[in-house]
């Protein structure tokens, strides 16, 4: 029978029933996670964030259908920047993703980093590594599925910093550099039990984003 160029057809392994879903599914960016893990406040969300990221990549991996994030990445900051998991398919990789996030859990809460400065060139570098990852990674696939839909990535920056301050610093520390493949820059900040029983600040300080280009 005739179909919608935008649909296809995929079997359900649970009920055999067919189901239909948007092409464009298939051309989700891949997706790179920074964590900053830097004390004094990951020793507060390192446990929750932690669990929440589990529970996510279990969930990810185990549905039917297309795969809302093909292939995934994740950074660490703490005392130094840290590739704890290079580009791989979500789906059929759950035990190497639990294995990443034990290694995530395990970074120490406690310590200290040199100034805020410093944090932020961490940040920094780990945006510009996990963009040339990506381009390496899409350069050595060849023919297939990620070099055919993948050819743009989303990076999301995990902070417990006000948001909109790490923004000016990646937009200060990004402008003179290649962002071609990036598609958006996503901040997000966390809170700590303690802070929620603070006066919080606007959403636009809590979340904010950057755009980059399609």
């Amino acid at each position: 029978m005739s179909m919608d160029n935008r649909k296809r057809p995929v079997v359900s392994s649970n009920s055999g029933n067919s189901v239909y879903w948007s092409s464009s599914f298939t051309r989700q960016p891949a997706r790179i996670l920074i964590v900053e893990a830097l004390p004094p406040s990951w020793s507060e969300t390192c446990m929750v964030l932690c669990d929440a990221l589990e529970n996510f990549l279990s969930l990810a991996c185990s549905l039917d259908g297309p795969c809302r994030i093909p292939l995934l990445s994740l950074y660490a900051i703490s005392r130094q920047q840290e590739c704890l998991l290079p580009f791989v398919q979500v789906r059929g990789n759950l035990a190497r993703l639990r294995s990443c996030v034990e290694e995530l859990r395990s970074i120490p809460g406690e310590g200290c980093v040199r100034g805020a400065a410093r944090g932020g060139e961490l940040l920094r570098r780990a945006v510009l590594d996990s963009l040339q990852q990506f381009k390496q990674y899409i350069r050595h696939t060849g023919t297939g599925i990620q070099a055919s839909n993948n050819i743009s990535v989303e990076v999301t920056v995990v902070t417990s910093q006000p948001g909109r301050g790490v923004v000016r610093q990646l937009e200060k520390g990004l402008k003179d550099a290649d962002l071609v493949s990036l598609k958006r820059l996503l901040v997000v900040q966390i809170y700590s039990a303690a802070e929620w029983g603070q006066d919080n600040p606007s959403p636009e300080d809590t979340h904010a984003d950057t755009e980059g280009r399609d």
